[in-house]
């Protein structure tokens, strides 16, 4: 059986590889973590358009790790989302 993750926005439960993993390293940089192995905090989100607009829109990344998020973060996942709405 694969682990499950929930999303920070919807809340749903899903296998791990169905979601972005992001993650807040020591030195305070965030990243999206492709690998899933990453060191550091990690907060996951649904690989769709509509969760990471809405997880930007509710700023829940910032409530996740308790800091500010770049926006930058967010265009990265939606590139890497692709315009994707399951």
């Amino acid at each position: 059986m694969s682990p499950t993750r929930m999303c920070a926005v919807c809340r749903k439960r899903m296998e791990k590889n169905q979601l972005f993993r992001i993650c807040r390293a020591k030195d305070g940089k965030m990243t999206v973590d492709i690998s899933g192995k990453a060191e550091g905090r990690g907060a996951y989100i649904c690989k769709t358009s509509a969760c990471i607009k809405t997880a930007q829109k509710r700023r829940a990344l910032e409530r996740a790790f308790s800091c500010a998020v770049d926006d930058k973060l967010y265009e990265e996942l939606a590139k890497l989302a692709g315009g994707t709405d399951e």
